[in-house]
């Protein structure tokens, strides 16, 4: 298992972006959260823990308490505690908890999953959040759940950065015309966007001869619609700057991590280390040379559910 502290690299820390991202989204101090009134969708009885638990995991006051109601704890903690030194910790503000499925036999996970979407009248977009249960009750996918909410992929996009960066994304061909990207005739483009019903959307580009490319083109044909974690990263070429698609880890978003090798460009292959924790991965690829072994996936970890809702799906297999 690689060191968790290498995952949560999506957006370096940018004071501007991080004071207007965090400052709406994070809530008052403990005190405020007692007189807020939240609206709550009626949910089926068998997914009143999950609410219990969702709503524990919003008015947790520290990130020890926060931990107890996050899904692979372990994992995420060196996470949480970097991103907790730039973001407010404390409650999170929630104006309605809205239920929208649960799966009780999931493919991918260790126990039922359920998915609610939260909404704070300060968002412009609902924020879709899981829980998987677990031995001791349900726990909140974190990782995805930050990534949502402070809109990590579009800030990505607003300017030029060093390095790579890993999102939940949605992924689909298509065509691009415009000009700003170098021989862009020897490029595949992909549109990525985050999860519904946040309708942003941006282009980004991939080498045809790569291997990468060409594996992309069996798992990933035209006009098929995938949920899958993405590493990204710009690049630049005179006055010209673009983003690259430089791996695939995963064809799901399932968080917790898992043991296959990423898909990803041979150059990519040698540099980077073993996906890390919160970022698991899909599929058998050969392992490159340097690299040391994958270690084993936790317990009970399966493949993911082909009927969650249009938030969380599961990829259409090639030909389908």
């Amino acid at each position: 298992m690689p060191q968790a502290s290498d995952a949560l690299l999506e957006v370096p820390s940018k004071p501007a972006l991080n004071a207007e991202s965090h400052a709406p989204m994070t809530a008052p101090p403990s005190s405020g959260l007692q007189t807020h009134v939240m609206a709550e969708d009626d949910a089926p009885p068998e997914a009143k823990p999950a609410v219990e638990a969702l709503k524990k995991f919003l008015a947790s006051s520290s990130l020890a308490e926060r931990l107890q109601h996050t899904l692979g704890a372990e994992h995420m903690k060196p996470l949480m505690e970097r991103y907790y030194t730039r973001s407010a910790d404390g409650p999170i503000i929630v104006d309605r908890i809205q239920f929208v499925r649960m799966d009780p036999n999931p493919e991918l996970g260790s126990g039922k999953h359920c998915i609610f979407s939260l909404e704070n009248k300060t968002w412009e977009f609902p924020v879709p959040v899981m829980l998987e249960e677990q031995p001791d009750g349900f726990k909140v996918d974190w990782l995805a759940f930050v990534e949502f909410k402070d809109r990590l992929l579009e800030k990505f996009f607003q300017a030029y950065q060093e390095g790579p960066a890993r999102f939940h994304v949605g992924i689909i061909r298509h065509h691009y015309f415009e000009d700003g990207v170098p021989n862009v005739d020897r490029k595949d483009a992909f549109r990525v966007g985050p999860a519904p019903p946040n309708s942003y959307q941006a282009s980004v580009f991939l080498d045809k001869d790569s291997a990468l490319a060409q594996e992309l083109r069996i798992r990933l044909p035209w006009e098929t619609h995938v949920w899958a974690v993405v590493e990204l990263e710009w690049k630049k070429l005179g006055s010209q700057q673009w983003v690259e698609l430089s791996a695939v880890p995963q064809m799901h978003w399932y968080s917790l991590p898992m043991a296959p090798r990423p898909i990803s460009t041979p150059q990519k292959a040698l540099e980077r280390e073993e996906p890390p924790p919160g970022i698991s991965k899909n599929g058998v690829r050969g392992k490159s040379s340097g690299q040391s072994e994958s270690t084993l996936p936790p317990p009970g970890i399966k493949k993911s559910n082909p009927s969650l809702p249009s938030t969380i799906k599961r990829p259409l297999p090639s030909g389908r």
